[in-house]
């Protein structure tokens, strides 16, 4: 029977549990994105990466395993990481997870490809620096002033979350260079760490807070998020200095451990694992009796502009739009039964009310002076809940549904919000109200 659920424009894996996106570049002329990746179980159990390809960052090729837990050094699982090229090599740095006796250890590793095929692994291995725990992982490379730099998400001996930062000349040999950033905001441990600039005059540090259990061997985290701070890296001093605090990056329910590259168009791209489940969301997700669970979500273009950090959804995907409707009525019942669809939604004057639900009322949008909330229905409890977050005005939407996923670029990108649903209706009817003057839905299936 046809899995009413596998997506159809998200990556998602044949089999097993994804989880976070790494090593993303444009290689060669093709796109890659190496994940997390447990082939064998949908559970945390095993960790590899996967990989997948694309011409065009729409349609993707699985490839299947391309490194594997193989080491004494990383034989406990290969954590997240990233990956540069270099006189036509890639080069992918990870994590390593080592355990004896119990006891954690911690890697920076490097492999190397000529071929985007084969990934050869070097000897070298970044050990944790003095003062911080082995809850050190997740390196991030990139060239500037002509030397190469790499921060690390680190937890601090005074259980603080912090960010390391380490110098090569040659992407081989590396040396510490001290604490890259640490604040109270960090909270127990820093995840996933990644710093770009969009201006002359701003860059972006993009991290995941992590709340974690006082026992130090175990992966349960009590809470944690995907969040960015605007400032500038100092390169002199070898410090981020923050300008503002912690804003999320996505206001959904399913988005942590964000990933940037920069592609051949110079345009800076941001994917994310798209997923933030509770353990028993996990267990009882519809996915698991197929033996697959998790996407990633979809790859979005990063902006900044009028102060902020905008994200937006790629022009690639405009050629997936087939059917076009437009609807101008105040009030209007979409009749529609494909799964995957996009809707765009402008206001052409100031709105104090708006509301849209979706997918035969699993979903829905509401906007009332000055509050957006959006809802699901959740798949564990039946019931819905709903997330709301305050917002000057609205002007636009847009809305992206695969069979099990929902992306919604709020105002041009000012906001996102991510989340699994599913739905088991047949009927995907959405129905909207207070349009308002002048205002148009644009309605495409894919």
């Amino acid at each position: 029977m046809e899995n009413k659920y596998r997506n159809s424009f998200h990556i998602e894996p044949a089999k097993g549990l994804l989880n976070d996106p790494n090593g993303l570049i444009q290689f060669k002329g093709k796109y890659y994105f190496f994940h997390q990746w447990n082939r064998f179980e949908t559970n945390h159990s095993y960790k590899e990466w996967g990989l997948f390809i694309s011409k065009d960052l729409v349609t993707w090729e699985n490839q299947g395993s391309a490194i594997l837990p193989d080491l004494a050094s990383d034989k406990d699982g290969i954590y997240s990481g990233s990956a540069v090229e270099k006189d036509g090599v890639m080069y992918l740095f990870y994590t390593g997870n080592s355990k004896k006796y119990g006891k954690r250890r911690s890697y920076q590793k490097i492999a190397y490809s000529e071929d985007g095929k084969t990934f050869i692994k070097k000897e070298q291995a970044i050990e944790t620096p003095v003062g911080f725990t082995e809850h050190h992982r997740d390196p991030k490379v990139w060239e500037k002033n002509g030397k190469w730099w790499m921060i690390v998400g680190a937890q601090s001996e005074e259980n603080i979350g912090a960010i390391t930062l380490f110098e090569s000349s040659n992407l081989s040999n590396w040396q510490f260079q001290g604490e890259f950033y640490s604040d109270q905001s960090l909270d127990q441990m820093c995840e996933c760490p990644d710093v770009f600039s969009l201006s002359h005059d701003v860059d972006i540090l993009t991290l995941c807070p992590q709340k974690r259990t006082p026992i130090e061997d175990t992966d349960l985290s009590l809470s944690s998020y995907a969040g960015y701070l605007v400032g500038k890296v100092d390169y002199k001093k070898k410090k981020f200095v923050a300008k503002e605090e912690i804003q999320k990056l996505d206001y959904g329910f399913d988005f942590y451990a964000a990933q940037t590259f920069e592609d051949d168009k110079g345009r800076r791209i941001l994917t994310a694992w798209m997923s933030r489940m509770e353990e028993e969301e996990e267990a009882c997700c519809p996915t698991v009796t197929d033996g697959y669970i998790h996407c990633l979500t979809m790859p979005r273009e990063l902006k900044w502009k009028n102060d902020c950090l905008y994200q937006l959804p790629l022009e690639e995907y405009q050629v997936l739009r087939k059917e076009k409707r437009e609807y101008k009525n105040s009030c209007h019942l979409i009749k529609n039964q494909n799964n995957t669809y996009e809707i765009m939604i402008d206001f052409t004057e100031w709105i104090n009310h708006f509301s849209i639900t979706l997918n035969s009322d699993m979903n829905s949008i509401n906007y009332t002076n000055g509050r957006l909330e959006i809802s699901r229905i959740n798949w564990v409890s039946g019931e819905c809940e709903s997330k709301e977050f305050e917002i000057s005005s609205l002007f636009k939407l847009q809305i992206f549904n695969d069979n099990s996923t929902m992306e919604i670029f709020i105002n041009d990108g000012e906001y996102v919000f991510s989340m699994r649903t599913f739905s088991n209706h047949f009927n995907r009817d959405a129905y909207y109200q207070n349009l308002g003057h002048n205002g148009s839905v644009m309605f495409y299936n894919y």
